[in-house]
């Protein structure tokens, strides 16, 4: 009978041990996926899941980063209903109260953590590239690539990227090409130059899509008064149909240096520099683009004023004196021209 009861007091602590161990293994499991990852008032968690990276390996990584109580269980709840073999491959973000069953249904559906590239109206090639190759989001290929080659990779052999690709912003996902967003942007401003051409005014002076680019990028940078867009348009459309010059300080600046913040640069004899861009000294449209348009500017180009306007000053607030002779035009520098070579005449 002693051995007996020994027996049995050795089974009842056994199973004594085994049921604190299940209780305290339904506890933990309980307390793991009805607790968030991150606490409310914690900081959200970006992370990086690859193809080929095993779930046991994201979570151990989340958990050694202080993210993730337990990798095991979030192995077990993944493997649950076989959502493992569902889960896509980018960069999520574990927000502050989220719980492990709300990432693995993010990750399910692929809600990617989206970046950000942005153009400004009225960059240059120059500017756009530069903050492109900054991105540390996006996949560089484009390191030392020559513009003709660069337009190659982007399924546009032959032609100038200046000025061809739209102002806006992108969103993409990490690990996008930079030949892939450059498409983005070269689709968008292609997709508003058609729409606005096929919408043209009757009096738009224009001969291709191309030309009327050419015109808006003057336009954007000769002026940032949106109600001006369609004066300066005017300008131009009258200029070319005189066979004036059409006189634009932006082409002269980009001609020299491909860069506006060289204006401070500028000397009185550079006005005189015969560049192909110098519409000073050479008629008609300069040969490309001189930055990238907004769709406004785009739209202005192909509705130009109606008027007898010929001339503009900057008069020094932003804003542009316009005049319809050379002798109210004089008579505008005289008064307005002080710190500026702005003429437009």
């Amino acid at each position: 009978m002693g051995k007996m009861k020994k027996k049995y007091k050795s089974q009842l602590v056994v199973f004594g041990i085994i049921a604190v161990g299940l209780f305290w293994l339904v506890a933990s499991w309980i307390s793991f996926v009805n607790t968030p990852i991150v606490a409310k008032d914690g900081r959200s968690v970006e992370f990086l899941y690859t193809q080929g990276t095993s779930v046991y390996g994201l979570a151990n990584h989340l958990h050694h980063r202080g993210a993730l109580k337990n990798p095991i269980f979030f192995l077990i709840l993944a493997k649950l209903d076989g959502r493992i073999y569902s889960l896509q491959a980018g960069q999520y973000q574990i927000d502050p109260g989220m719980k492990p069953d709300e990432l693995l249904q993010r990750m399910v559906r692929g809600e990617v953590l989206m970046h950000t590239f942005t153009i400004i109206d009225g960059w240059t090639l120059r500017q756009v590239m530069a903050v492109l190759q900054a991105n540390p989001y996006v996949t560089h290929t484009l390191q030392n690539v020559k513009d003709d080659e660069m337009m190659r990779l982007i399924g546009h052999e032959g032609e100038i990227p200046e000025g061809r690709f739209a102002p806006d912003t992108y969103l993409f996902h990490v690990g996008l090409k930079d030949t892939g967003l450059l498409k983005l942007a070269y689709n968008l401003m292609q997709k508003r130059l058609d729409q606005a051409w096929q919408q043209r005014a009757i009096n738009a002076p224009y001969k291709c899509p191309y030309e009327a680019l050419i015109a808006a990028s003057i336009i954007e940078k000769e002026t940032a008064v949106e109600n001006e867009r369609f004066k300066v348009s005017g300008v131009i459309m009258r200029r070319l149909q005189k066979n004036m010059t059409l006189g634009m300080d932006s082409t002269v600046i980009y001609g020299l240096y491909q860069d506006f913040s060289a204006i401070s640069k500028m000397t009185s004899a550079d006005w005189k520099k015969g560049t192909v861009y110098n519409t000073y000294v050479r008629r008609g449209l300069p040969p490309t683009p001189i930055a990238m348009p907004s769709q406004n500017s785009i739209i202005a180009a192909l509705h130009p004023e109606e008027s007898d306007l010929l001339y503009f000053v900057a008069k020094g607030d932003g804003t542009h004196k316009f005049s319809a002779t050379f002798k109210e035009h004089n008579e505008a520098v005289r008064k307005y021209l002080k710190k500026t070579h702005s003429t437009k005449g």
